[in-house]
């Protein structure tokens, strides 16, 4: 009885493992919709480029399909769209390129190869510090160059013939699948647009409950709003294809962008007002008292929005509300001047003062979501005639830059030695796929699980590839019966590409199946040609994955390490820094931020996730406050005395790199002598400013003393996470 059951349990939990095993192929046998219409779409129309390239008898129309799988984006139709153009454009260039340095050096040939390898590599760094496909058509005219260059050398003369069809190869895949994309696109402009403004709604919902729970006190409010950050900037690097799927014929992707970085604006400060009710704590006279009057008003807010209804009249009682903040700060000057005879005028005081420094900050808040509300409304009811433009220049990560490009150099070095060494006919062309293996692996944030999946796409091209070009091909005669034999082996490509977890491997596969078969009009591809070719691709890939394995290998705990002192780098440049805005600040940040977050994806600490959460929600708090404290002292609003007692401050932020204990020491010295300092100060523009200042300080203060470890960048929070883990 016992055997039997062990018998039993043994194949049930067999039976529970295939049966998950089979279900996870389920993006071939049951995908979605959208997946099937993206590989269909993307299978016809690399069928017609290979069609119409063969028709041509063009000399090597693989290309052609390559290109129409490389461009392919199942995301949104505007990515595939946008991705075409920059791969035209980066084509484009890397074909001038390749003429002139063949032109420069035509009898030397050492100098040529460093020449090809160098002008990658300067593609490379460039192409780290974009954003979007621009990266991509600077990567691409690099290693566009190397494939037109390198394929070149036994006829320098034909170069410019080669440029040519090059590009005339990518232009047909680009316009094959724009052609047939059409075809598929129903209704696109109406879905953009319904997509974009749910996105939005999203964002505002999100945001107005975020700031209404920070006002009932709720703590996991702000950890809760670090996720609407990652989502706002999700969207937001999405609203430049939702833009061109609209055909961009309104200005309604720059309110889109306003609306989203006034958002942030609005989670940042009510960060901020969260924090000084926390420091405040029961220290306060009447601002506990307008809680729920502006709780109540975001609620009928958040109500309108959700059914779709006009938020004018609520966004104007919002506004009624901050004025009336406005005025309560006027009035606590009077209060605190009849109150100063009583016993306990200084508590009194002290409390009036607390609500001044409140007040100002929920007049703010609500003053920055009025922003936003009207940047929404703009952009779900776009208007003639507007003129409007919104851009920021996102940050630059030079130091990655600068990582790639050595990584770029010296794989395509050793390819060159190797092609120097053996003499191999292929050896130009193992070259210049490194090249494309390098400039591909350096749009990725995380190269390691990338460059595998790269490598297994590859070799299942290849196994794929050695079974149609010496089984199936050969009997074909017609274009129908080839389209035929390769649909499915095609299709299963775009299907994967559709599946995010094979996305890497899907990619590389789809992209190379037609590199393996090497189609042509007036010859069958051999064993030894195809073994070559095999071999070329496979030291390419080979060439770039251990560069970028062994030069510079990815760490998580590194790569979070290396973005905290960024983090705090940029904290300290602040106070020093003229002219800079704080939206974008807040961008910047805000990119770094969910740039973290998705290095944390990688640990299951909690306590590591969420120190590193809070502590870039600290340097975003303090580096805004310290551009407000900037504004400040540039203005000559406050007396000479008060500058000089914010300028200690900044000076101790931008010049100390070691603990934060004494800059907070400092911050609270300050705010006391404020206090005093404005209690005897007659002029009342001045004692707002002195009142905006302590806001500040406060914030600042509270941030830093939170998050010691995260702000230290002489503590050993690298060496915690390393035994945490």
């Amino acid at each position: 009885m016992a055997r039997l059951q062990t018998v039993t349990s043994w194949l049930d939990r067999h039976l529970i493992l295939s049966k998950a095993y089979i279900q996870s192929f389920g993006w071939i046998y049951a995908p979605s919709r959208s997946a099937f219409l993206f590989a269909l779409r993307t299978t016809i129309a690399s069928f017609l480029a290979l069609g119409i390239a063969l028709w041509m008898e063009l000399d090597s129309p693989k290309w052609a399909p390559m290109t129409v799988w490389i461009c392919a984006r199942n995301t949104s139709r505007g990515e595939t769209i946008s991705k075409a153009y920059w791969r035209a454009v980066g084509t484009i260039f890397g074909a001038i390129a390749a003429i002139i340095l063949v032109a420069i050096f035509p009898q030397q040939p050492w100098l040529f190869n460093l020449a090809v390898t160098f002008f990658l590599a300067v593609c490379v760094w460039f192409g780290t510090c974009m954003q979007s496909f621009k990266a991509y058509a600077m990567v691409l005219a690099g290693f566009t160059c190397a494939i037109i260059a390198f394929g070149s050398v036994n006829n320098p003369d034909g170069i410019f013939m080669l440029a040519m069809s090059r590009a005339t190869y990518i232009l047909l895949g680009v316009l094959s699948d724009s052609v047939v994309g059409r075809f598929f696109d129903f209704n696109l402009d109406r879905h953009a647009r319904q997509q974009l403004n749910d996105n939005l709604l999203f964002a505002i919902k999100g945001t107005v409950q975020s700031v209404a729970d920070m006002l009932s006190g709720d703590e996991k409010a702000v950890v809760k709003s670090q996720e609407l950050f990652t989502a706002i900037t999700n969207f937001n690097n999405t609203i430049e294809f939702r833009q061109i799927e609209m055909n961009g014929h309104d200005h309604t992707g720059d309110h889109a962008h306003a609306a989203l970085f006034s958002v942030t604006a609005v989670l940042a400060r009510s960060t901020g007002l969260s924090t000084q009710m926390n420091y405040f704590g029961e220290e306060t006279y009447e601002f506990k008292l307008i809680i729920p009057v502006v709780q109540e008003r975001l609620k009928k807010l958040l109500r309108r929005i959700e059914k779709g209804e006009g938020f004018l009249i609520e966004k104007q009682r919002l506004n009624a509300l901050r004025w009336e903040c406005r005025q309560r700060i006027t009035d606590s000057f009077y209060q605190q001047r009849d109150r100063n005879r009583s016993t306990d005028a200084v508590k009194v005081n002290q409390t009036i003062f607390n609500d001044r420094i409140l007040f100002r900050s929920l007049s703010e808040l609500l003053g920055e979501l009025q922003i936003t509300l009207d940047e929404y409304y703009k952009s779900i009811h776009p208007y003639k005639n507007d003129h409007f433009n919104f851009h920021v220049t996102p940050p630059l990560n030079y130091s990655l830059a600068w990582k790639n490009c050595l990584r770029t150099f010296v794989a395509m070095t050793a390819a060159c030695v190797m092609w120097y060494v053996t003499g191999w006919d292929k050896g130009g062309s193992a070259a210049a796929l490194t090249g494309m293996g390098c400039a591909r692996f350096c749009l990725f944030e995380n190269p390691s699980a990338s460059t595998f999946g790269w490598f297994k796409g590859s070799i299942y091209a290849l196994i794929v590839g050695l079974f149609l070009t010496f089984v199936f091909i050969p009997p074909m005669e017609n274009m129908f019966t080839l389209c035929v034999v390769l649909f499915i082996p095609t299709l299963i490509g775009g299907l994967g590409i559709a599946n995010p977890k094979t996305l890497s491997v899907s990619a590389s596969y789809a992209s190379y199946l037609p590199y393996m078969l090497s189609l042509d009009n007036q010859a069958r591809l051999d064993e030894v040609t195809f073994a070559n070719n095999a071999l070329s691709l496979f030291m390419g890939i080979i060439f770039a994955l251990l560069s970028f394995r062994l030069i510079y290998p990815y760490s998580p705990i590194n790569t979070r390490l290396n973005l905290r002192q960024t983090l705090l780098k940029n904290m300290r440049a602040v106070p020093t820094t003229h002219k800079r805005s704080p939206r974008i600040w807040l961008f910047q940040t805000t990119e770094l931020l969910v740039t973290m977050i998705r290095q944390l994806n990688t640990t299951k600490n909690t306590k590591v996730v969420q120190a590193y959460h809070l502590g870039t929600m600290a340097v975003m708090m303090i580096g805004l406050n310290v551009l407000r404290l900037r504004s400040m002292i540039d203005h000559d609003i406050m007396t000479n005395d008060i500058k000089d007692l914010l300028r200690i401050v900044l000076r101790r932020i931008s010049k100390f790199h070691g603990r934060y204990g004494r800059t907070v020491v400092v911050c609270h010295s300050v705010i006391k002598k404020l206090r005093k300092r404005e209690l005897y100060e007659q002029n009342l523009a001045v004692r707002m400013e002195i009142v905006a200042a302590i806001a500040c300080l406060t914030i600042i203060a509270d941030s830093m003393e939170k998050n010691a470890a995260f702000l230290d960048v002489t503590h050993p929070f690298l060496q915690h996470e390393k035994w945490n883990e």
